[in-house]
């Protein structure tokens, strides 16, 4: 069997309790450098032997920070077993090497310990990222550390902070840049309409968010979750104290909770004989630190926007989305790929599960607030990717489990003695996910959301427009029962039900319907504007 190299050889040779890599690298009896193939859900990348940078946890290290990138997952556990002696030993002997210099930077970013050396590069030295771009979406306004002459371009803080590798997906969903393709497509029509439209996708998100949970809400919890959906465009800071109110809005009063959970919990069922355990999130001493990372990750989108947020207040005062489109797309660059940023705040949300209850809909809750947050979509919009979750929910599943599951191996839990805490579910595994899969599936639902469903809905709206004002001049309609014709119609292809004609329709002569039909589907056609 071809030997590893980089991170898989660094988990094999140190027994790291790692999750698998989904890319890993190995020597190979190949030419032209290196190949990648799948084998079972995995990128293989096979290297001439000549790569080989031999048994040593430097040569490993340089060899994965240079061609695989940063994992701090791996790099944390690893840290935690050699400690700080062997990258003492490499800075000195290579004070140049800018993969030592960042090698050293990172184990004490992770461990919060110094090294024991004092000024251990020049001042001459220049700046080096953390992080290379080319492996990983950064944030691009990083700090700079003049111990180790090292910009730190990480996303969040060492208490939560998720990667996200540059595939050839992702780096094609960049270039399509769907935050220009929402704004292009928004500036087509008058405000008025943009109104109604926002009208109606808060409430066609608000019911599929709750169909994904198979729940059917009461029309005022419905109306309270409308109500939060339309708080993530005011930029609001993402505390403790908002998610507490979030979840309290969507459970039922009995079980509103006022801080984060206090127990263990789990997911999966209660077969009666046994539970079924599906995904054990993280334990209930680690949510301070793990959720005190993800509300500062939020809150470095939030401060970036300010500048923006005091220009509108100083122009016309709350902007409508036809002025956002037309006079704020040039203003605001996000300092991280909106999408980017929304996965690993929303998913990582979701798998931390800081409440008993509640935590799917927050979770597809912060995909707006945060794409908001991050410039993505205009003040008073929503995208409806609820919507497309619901019509691809095995997708959704798979793709949460891409993490839940091979966690689940390592994790021990029973829920028959609860005092009995978890073990396994380690913070280390939480605080530094590998969220490129949940982000491939984000862009997948909102390249659907705002190149079809987005227009779909709008059209929708121009054709229900053109059907009541062709059926008013046909008929005299009771109260409400032009609209209800429509959607009806609508609905069945075209045609009046003959039980929606019992019901509701009876009063219409035969001929008056098919005028009717025909009207309404003349208003729906493609070319009908």
């Amino acid at each position: 069997m071809s030997a590893p190299l980089g991170y898989q050889w660094l988990i094999e040779h140190y027994a790291l309790r790692a999750l698998p890599l989904d890319e890993c690298a190995y020597v190979g009896n190949i030419r032209g450098g290196r190949q990648s193939t799948q084998q079972g859900g995995q990128v293989v990348h096979r290297f001439e032997p000549n790569y080989d940078p031999g048994d040593t946890l430097a040569g490993q290290i340089q060899f994965a920070l240079r061609y695989e990138g940063v994992n701090l997952q791996v790099l944390s556990l690893l840290f935690e077993k050699t400690g700080p002696e062997e990258l003492v030993t490499w800075l000195l002997d290579s004070p140049q090497s800018q993969y030592a210099r960042r090698a050293c930077f990172l184990f004490e970013w992770l461990t919060g310990q110094q090294l024991p050396i004092e000024d251990p590069v020049s001042s001459r030295a220049r700046y080096v990222l953390a992080v290379d771009p080319a492996h990983h979406f950064v944030w691009e306004h990083g700090e700079r550390s003049k111990r180790f002459r090292v910009t730190n371009n990480l996303a969040g803080p060492p208490s939560f902070c998720p990667l996200v590798r540059r595939t050839d997906y992702l780096n094609e969903m960049v270039r399509k840049d769907l935050r220009k393709s929402t704004f292009e497509t928004l500036a087509r029509y008058d405000e008025d309409l943009l109104r109604r439209a926002a009208a109606f996708l808060y409430l066609k998100e608000t019911q599929s968010s709750f169909e994904v949970e198979r729940e059917k809400p009461s029309p005022k919890k419905a109306q309270r979750f409308a109500d939060m959906l339309r708080q993530a465009d005011a930029h609001e800071p993402l505390t403790e104290e908002r998610l507490v109110e979030l979840q309290n809005t969507v459970i039922d009063p009995r079980f509103h909770e006022f801080t984060w959970r206090h127990r263990q919990n789990w997911i999966g069922k209660d077969l009666g004989h046994r539970q079924q355990i599906d995904f054990v999130p993280a334990r209930p001493e680690d949510l301070p630190a793990l959720m005190g990372g993800l509300l500062t990750m939020s809150s470095n989108l939030s401060d970036d926007l300010d500048e923006v947020r005091d220009q509108e207040k100083s122009d016309k005062g709350p902007s409508l989305v036809a002025d956002f489109v037309n006079q704020r797309y040039e203003v605001y660059v996000p300092p991280m790929d909106p999408v980017v940023a929304a996965a690993c705040i929303a998913f990582g949300f979701v798998y931390i599960h800081p409440f008993m209850d509640g935590n799917g809909r927050i979770h597809r809750y912060l995909i707006h607030d945060t794409l908001a947050k991050a410039g993505f979509t205009p003040r008073g919009i929503v995208l409806p990717v609820s919507a497309v979750i619901l019509a691809n929910l095995d997708d959704y599943i798979e793709t949460l489990e891409h993490f839940s599951k091979p966690l689940n191996r390592l994790t021990d839990y029973n829920p028959d003695t609860p005092e009995s805490p978890a073990s396994g579910n380690d913070a280390v595994y939480f605080r530094y996910p590998d969220l490129t899969r949940q982000t491939e599936f984000l862009y997948r639902a909102l390249e659907r959301t705002v190149e079809h469903d987005l227009q779909e809905e709008i059209d929708f709206l121009l054709g229900f427009d053109r059907a009541c004002r062709a059926l008013n001049g046909l008929l005299d309609w009771p109260d409400h029962s032009l609209e209800l014709f429509v959607r009806v119609v609508r609905q069945n292809d075209g045609l009046l039900s003959a039980n929606k004609r019992k019901s509701h329709f009876d009063w219409m002569t035969e001929e008056e319907v098919a005028q009717a039909e025909e009207l309404a589907r003349e208003a729906f056609a493609p070319d009908s504007d």
